[in-house]
């Protein structure tokens, strides 16, 4: 159903006529004269409010062109939040990485990069996701992804352990180093919510 069914209750009124409808009943024609003079005021809104966002958008838009042979870096889509201890530091990682060659163009913006076979992801991109390589500015390697193109979030090893008390009972907790994190990113975790969130995880 509709948002507006689901909240009122019944369905929306219909406002739309042919325009070859006809009747007798002067109450009916006016309603139907006032139904489209409705809509035209919708539609011409709608319009405005279309060109508007497209003005401000184009203010910014850069064209983007590449050749087949080209080097580009590669924006990857935002992480995938797997455990919230990280959403500090993994919104800090680098948004663009690597460079990689365009092996083929798909349409009229999408390209086709040459990623390690190792990938999992599909090859083919939009202009926006890609910038162009310029001189000798050092980018990230590709970090783990899965199959959506989002960086995964996952234990990768136990640094240490400890036990802290909590509200009197004993709490074991891991120092852990996710996967696509530095050392000095480890965060201490406690080892039930480990175990609850990555059942496949052997520390």
């Amino acid at each position: 159903m509709s948002p507006f069914q689901a909240f009122h209750g019944y369905l929306p009124p219909h406002l739309a006529f042919p325009s070859c409808a006809t009747t007798s009943v002067a109450a009916v024609e006016d309603y139907m004269k006032q139904s489209a003079a409705v809509l035209d005021i919708l539609k011409e809104t709608l319009h405005k409010s279309q060109e508007r966002m497209k003005f401000f958008d184009d203010k910014t838009r850069t064209d983007r062109v590449f050749e087949v042979g080209d080097k580009v870096y590669l924006k990857l889509q935002p992480y995938r939040q797997t455990y919230i201890a990280l959403r500090i530091n993994l919104k800090l990682a680098a948004k663009y990485y690597d460079p990689f060659t365009i092996i083929q163009k798909i349409g009229a913006a999408a390209y086709k990069l040459q990623l390690p076979a190792e990938t999992r992801i599909h090859p083919v991109f939009h202009v926006s996701q890609l910038k162009k390589h310029i001189g000798t500015i050092h980018h990230p390697s590709l970090p783990v992804l899965d199959t959506d193109g989002s960086i995964l979030v996952i234990p990768a090893a136990v640094l240490d352990t400890r036990t802290i008390f909590r509200n009197g009972f004993a709490v074991t907790q891991l120092l852990i180093r996710w996967t696509n994190a530095s050392v000095k990113d480890a965060t201490w975790e406690d080892a039930a919510h480990i175990a609850h969130h990555f059942p496949k995880f052997n520390p």
